[in-house]
């Protein structure tokens, strides 16, 4: 039994590692539950600042969008500045070409008008020959006049020469079949006694004329001498006195017209700068943003009266193009400044003197090497005194 019992007190007993036969029994202590930390109080989770989004792109696309209104704007209605005559706009991309399909660079209008009774039909000889020139880089522009009775070399519709009036070179090149024809003649013209390239023109009657200006809203010119004519006619008929007295004047279509075409008690060359403060004054009136609210009016009066080579959109744009050019910057020149009579003529004809024409030319285009090309031209043609 002991043994028994010893066998069952010293059998392993399973998963039990048996003691050390060196180990000392002791006396087992009190365990000592483990210390626990006290529970932390959870802190409220705290939103992490967004990140600002970037808004570069869509300002930088709303920037050009905004560059764009405003050239387009500026482009057709040039801002005043306040107390002063300047006006001012953004520059377009592209410039005129894109925008209206005229040269990047200094280019003239022929603007050709022609005393044409109602009812009157075929040839008819130029009244008033005036070159506009505008630079659409530098926002300037002139206008050049020259007399209808100024002596040329003129070329045939054969290829002929000869010399007469600036104004016959219309009437020999009319043709029913080709409106261009008569123009071109007397763009050629130009180029070959005054090496001026005209790259478009521009055909007015007295009575076109009137219906754009009324289009317009009329004009203001500043008139230096009183004059008037008391049988004045447009169409030999109907008689309307005309009497203009010193000063301001504002003159409907029908008045800014007999303002340019009186003859009385004047001189072509007086005509001249009467027509060329007519023309001064359209562009500032032209320049003035209630123009907007009148262009249906004035394209409809333009294209019904009007004959051009020029489109609507390149219309558009030289119209656009003179309202940028602030009063300073719009010169007024005349050849019959350089005009002498010709003594071997049996008609009245006026000589242009190369040396005063040159000076005249190289000042209204702010081009020296023109000027001094024309000199040259007019000695060749044998149109000098």
């Amino acid at each position: 039994m002991e043994d028994f019992e010893a066998y069952g007190q010293l059998r392993e007993r399973p998963g039990q590692t048996p003691p050390s036969p060196d180990a000392i029994p002791t006396t087992a202590a009190p365990t000592t539950p483990p210390r626990q930390r006290p529970a932390r109080t959870a802190k409220p989770a705290v939103a992490a600042p967004k990140r600002k989004r970037s808004h570069w792109l869509r300002n930088i696309f709303l920037l050009i969008i905004a560059y764009f209104v405003l050239a387009v704007g500026t482009t057709f209605q040039p801002v005043p500045v306040p107390l002063t005559a300047t006006r001012v706009s953004v520059p377009f991309p592209g410039g005129a070409p894109l925008m209206f399909g005229l040269p990047n660079r200094p280019f003239t209008v022929l603007v050709i008008g022609v005393d044409r009774r109602p009812g009157e039909l075929g040839a008819t000889r130029t009244d008033t020959v005036l070159l506009m020139r505008i630079d659409p880089n530098r926002n300037k522009a002139a206008f050049l006049s020259i007399p209808r009775d100024t002596m040329m070399e003129i070329q045939n519709p054969d290829g002929s020469l000869f010399n007469d009036r600036i104004n016959t070179a219309f009437v020999y090149n009319y043709s029913d079949e080709d409106p261009g024809a008569a123009p071109r003649a007397t763009m050629d013209t130009i180029e070959h006694n005054l090496g001026i390239k005209v790259d478009h023109y521009i055909i007015f009657d007295q009575r076109s004329a009137a219906a754009l200006i009324d289009a317009m809203g009329g004009v203001t010119v500043d008139n230096p001498v009183a004059f008037g004519q008391a049988d004045y006619s447009d169409d030999d008929v109907n008689v309307i006195p005309q009497e203009f007295a010193v000063g301001n004047l504002s003159l409907d279509g029908y008045q800014a017209v007999a303002y340019g075409r009186i003859r009385e008690g004047s001189s072509d060359f007086d005509r001249i700068e009467r027509q060329q403060r007519v023309a001064a004054a359209l562009i500032s009136s032209a320049a003035s943003p209630t123009t907007l609210f009148k262009a249906p009016s004035l394209y409809s009066a333009y294209k019904d009266t009007v004959n051009t080579d020029m489109s609507a959109r390149q219309t558009a744009g030289v119209l656009s193009l003179l309202k940028r050019v602030n009063d300073n910057d719009l010169k007024t020149k005349s050849l019959a400044e350089a005009a002498v009579s010709c003594g071997y003529c049996t008609a009245s004809i006026q000589l242009l003197d190369p040396v005063k024409a040159q000076e005249i030319i190289a000042e209204a285009f702010g081009d020296p090497e023109a000027g001094a090309r024309a000199a040259e031209l007019l000695v060749a043609a044998g149109v000098t005194p």
